[in-house]
């Protein structure tokens, strides 16, 4: 998992959280400082095994929490270290 921008990490510009999950992993949610939460579902790259979401950050907004669930909606994972 990581946070990628065109201008570097910080609060400005346009930035993604991009998550290589396992394979049990259905979709990623985004919390953000505003209260907000960005959903994102795990798709295959047609012709790879290669299985990835990926959630748009607005500007101004720092992440609170990141957490993966499964096709059930059981949380599998809860990371705070994006603060």
């Amino acid at each position: 998992m990581g946070l990628w921008g065109l201008h570097d990490k910080g609060l400005d510009g346009s930035r993604l959280m991009v998550s290589h999950p396992e394979a049990d992993i259905a979709y990623g949610v985004v919390s953000l400082s505003d209260g907000t939460q960005v959903k994102a579902t795990t798709v295959t790259v047609p012709g790879t095994t290669y299985r990835a979401w990926a959630a748009p950050i607005p500007n101004g907004r720092t992440i609170t929490a990141v957490d993966q669930y499964d096709t059930h909606d059981n949380r599998l994972t809860h990371d705070t270290n994006w603060r």
